[in-house]
């Protein structure tokens, strides 16, 4: 007899018939089979895709309208008896197989009159299959038919002896090894089975449940039964994507029993403290998942700031290990788009799309922000010069915050957001007061969580008006009056930048726009604003703009008015399609793959596999990809994992939509100069010529020479505006008369030796003799560290001069190791 006639003969009573079916009875074989093969045929037509679905199938919508025992035979038919293979349907290709195991999923969660007997026997067809756990039979919908039948009656011995075997199976994983999140949910579930517990679904064992209890016993005695209630719910879609409409609706129903500003301040609470960790599983964060799908039901003002910043968590990657919790990011990826109709949440997409590297979550933030900008009608740029929220600053920047008896003031700057304190007589005080720390907790940190929103608005701001030059992006005047220079986020720094109006260089004084000889311009509304590029301007206009910005004291966000620029040189013209300015280098390739990302470039890191890719950035409004090409370093070190710890620089070249190369003498010559100037920052920041213990060469002396040739070479363009900058500090300075600028290096006369700090490394050489000192300086004293600098962002320039400032003057050196290599 065949299982599908075995099976038959177990079917219990069909629903308004009174009589027991026989196998001749049952609409099985030929009428079942045609609606199977109709089914695959429609579902696999409908979809040019590799995923096929039933629900495509106009046949199978309409089965759930047909008698029981048509939908029991097309159950039956679709199951096979090729017990222990791991293909248990029928089928001439994967998809009819994918097919017939999303049908018998699909009627097992159907209410049908199945018996103990059948569910018993598909228990054991289940159990019998290789890699049961991970393949075959759709189990867990086979447990759910189960447990309702669980709801009905007491199980017999048979079943239980089936479960019991498929408990074990569980221990050991789908592999041997330890199980999965699904399959310990599928073990928890058998547990409750074979003890007589009910199906409803329980709160999983772990950490965050342990603190979620703590959580609920704090609460009033008459509220603690509503959190816990809400959390079963939580856990109930856990598995799924996002949740259902359903889900979200008995959320809404579960939250009309709570205090939601109660609930809302110990969510933000969990949401800034919770750090996943991939190394120690927590099946309780189901929880924590299902409140971050609560968060739209809640303020979204609120919210949109913590759930942003716990996205960003969540898909930092650990080594070994990856991203944090890609689930739990996805979630807050989802709970933000579900908020996007207010500006906070869309402007934490926005800022999100720009922070998280994860080459996943990237796809998913770019589906999410086309799907904003499809409804709203407008383009995503229009639509994030709109949507930004002021974060409730006025329009000086400021925003105060009465808290007892203390006030905290937020001002935002072109360069950082300051938060400080004042007693109630307005008398600034060096730190939080005690009372603000011991009575109000709760304020205290939403100050703190605002001017962290703040200060990621202010940075998200600063990273998109830096890549308005490649993007080529402009703005009518009208336009940018109202969005930049009119909000209280945007205005300073648009303030500290200079701007192009029409070819005219503008800065912005007390609220006018000046020419650099001080005459005043008020643009038409329909003229282009952009901002100003050295690469566009004459040397002279770059000069005395350079000199305004050191005079007014003015700390640019972006390196602009001292912006390196890059020009096609000759032997790239001879080159044609490739440059290799910045070729032959070596560089350490975890702190590469770092700047890549920080930079808007893709790049995977390579090891002792079959990893090796080229570093690209996506050029889309140019129609390019720029491509900076890398190899293995031959006998180079390798960290525990495999990756290499160093790798080896080439050619930097674009191609267009084909792959095609494109001479560089096509490539817009601003689009040129700002890919170039990437690739002398990822020169300049991590080449070994850096790293002082490469003195000796690295790994057996093998990049001695480079490390020489480097370190105290040529400068390139990035050190040559370094060397420029320092030139224009160093006669303020009260060391002044001991110092000299030299071709490569800034030259500092000691009371023992002169010195050569070189612009580009940063690495001392003891003149005449070049002998080579090592020196890490522990600080800066307080006048290099005071210093105005004219932009933000090099490290270097505070480097060099705070060990100008220590060799001014060796016998203030108490450091040992300095003292004998003087």
């Amino acid at each position: 007899m065949s299982f599908l006639d075995r099976l038959g003969n177990l079917l219990g009573r069909v629903a308004g018939t009174g009589n027991r079916p026989e196998v001749a009875d049952l609409p099985t074989g030929t009428e079942a089979e045609r609606i199977i093969k109709t089914i695959c045929a429609q579902a696999i037509a409908a979809n040019d895709g590799w995923t096929k679905k039933v629900t495509d199938s106009p046949v199978w919508m309409a089965l759930k309208d047909e008698p029981a025992e048509l939908q029991i035979a097309v159950l039956l038919t679709a199951v096979d008896d090729r017990q222990g293979d791991v293909h248990v349907y029928r089928g001439d290709s994967s998809h009819v197989e994918s097919l017939r195991n999303a049908m018998v999923a699909q009627l097992l969660r159907r209410d049908l009159p199945l018996t103990e007997a059948v569910l018993t026997d598909l228990l054991s067809l289940w159990s019998q299959q290789r890699f049961a756990m991970a393949f075959g039979l759709p189990g867990r919908s086979i447990l759910g038919a189960v447990e309702r039948l669980a709801e009905r009656q007491a199980l017999g011995e048979r079943l239980r002896g089936v479960l019991a075997k498929l408990r074990s199976m569980a221990d050991r994983g789908a592999y041997g090894g330890p199980p999965s999140k699904a399959i310990r949910e599928v073990a928890q579930r058998i547990d409750r089975l074979l003890n007589g517990q009910s199906s409803t679904p329980q709160l999983p064992a772990g950490a965050f449940a342990a603190r979620w209890a703590a959580l609920v016993q704090a609460q009033p005695a008459d509220q603690q039964p509503h959190w816990q209630a809400l959390a079963v719910h939580l856990v109930a879609s856990a598995g799924k994507s996002q949740p259902s409409g359903k889900w979200q609706a008995a959320a809404g129903a579960s939250l009309a029993a709570l205090d939601r500003s109660a609930l809302a301040t110990q969510l933000m609470a969990l949401l800034a403290d919770i750090i996943p960790d991939p190394a120690r599983v927590d099946d309780s964060l189901d929880i924590m998942k299902g409140l971050v799908w609560l968060t739209p039901q809640l303020d979204h003002d609120m919210m949109a700031g913590p759930v942003g910043r716990f996205a960003e968590t969540c898909f930092r990657k650990v080594p070994n290990f990856g991203a944090r919790s890609i689930g739990l990011g996805n979630a807050a990826l989802w709970a933000l788009s579900a908020m996007a109709d207010g500006p906070h949440a869309a402007a934490e997409l926005f800022r999100l799309a720009a922070r998280i590297k994860y080459p996943s979550a990237q796809t998913q933030i770019a589906k999410r922000l086309a799907a904003l900008a499809s409804s709203s009608g407008q383009s995503l740029t229009a639509l994030e010069d709109i949507g930004l929220p002021d974060h409730g600053l006025d329009a000086t920047g400021q925003r105060v915050e009465r808290i007892g008896e203390a006030s905290a003031t937020l001002t935002l700057t072109a360069n950082d957001t300051d938060l400080a304190w004042r007693d109630s007589g307005g008398k600034r005080l060096k730190s939080v007061p005690v009372a603000v720390r011991g009575g109000h907790k709760a304020e205290l940190a939403a100050v703190r969580k605002a001017a962290a929103d703040i200060e990621a608005a202010r940075a998200g701001q600063v990273a998109r008006l830096e890549s308005s030059w490649v993007e080529r992006r402009d703005w009518a005047f009208a336009d940018w009056q109202t969005h930049y220079l009119g909000h209280p986020v945007r205005r300073p720094v648009v303030a500290s930048l200079i701007w192009d109006v029409g070819g005219t260089a503008v800065f912005l004084v007390d609220g006018r726009l000046e020419t650099l000889d001080g005459a005043s311009i008020t643009p038409a509304p329909d003229a282009r604003i952009r901002l100003w590029h050295p690469l566009l301007a004459d040397p002279a206009s770059v000069l005395a703009w350079r000199q305004r910005i050191v005079d007014a004291g003015i700390t640019q966000p972006i390196r602009q008015a001292h912006r390196e620029v890059y020009v096609l040189t000759d032997a790239e013209r001879t080159t044609r399609i490739y440059s290799n300015r910045f070729a032959a280098h070596i560089l350490r390739q975890h702190q590469f793959r770092a700047l890549c990302m920080a930079r808007g470039w893709q790049y995977q890191l390579m090891g002792n596999w079959d990893g090796w890719n080229i570093p690209t950035r996506a050029l889309s409004a140019h129609g390019l990809t720029a491509q900076y090409q890398v190899e293995t370093v031959d006998d180079g070190q390798q960290g525990n994992s495999g990756v290499l710890l160093h790798i080896a620089t080439d050619q930097l070249r674009f191609v267009d939509a084909g792959g095609a190369a494109v001479p560089l003498d096509q490539i817009d010559p601003l689009l040129l100069s700002e890919v170039m100037r990437d690739c002398d920052l990822f020169v300049a920041v991590t080449s070994v010529a850096n790293d002082p213990g490469w003195t000796d060469g690295g790994p057996n002396g093998q990049f001695g020479r480079y490390w020489q040739q480097w370190a105290f070479g040529d400068l390139g363009q990035s050190a040559a505006m370094r060397r420029e900058l320092i030139a224009r500090i160093a006669p303020r300075l009260s060391i002044a008369a001991q110092l000299d600028i030299g071709d490569r290096a800034l030259i500092v006369t000691g009371k023992r030796h002169r010195y050569a700090i070189h612009f580009g490394s940063s690495n001392i050489q003891i003149l005449p003799d070049n002998r080579y000192l090592c020196i890490v300086p522990d600080g800066a004293p307080p006048e290099a560290r005071n210093l105005a600098l004219p932009f933000a962002g090099d490290n270097l320039v505070g480097i060099i001069l705070a060990k100008a400032f220590l060799l001014a003057d060796e016998s203030r050196i108490t450091d040992k190791t300095i003292i004998s290599q003087l």
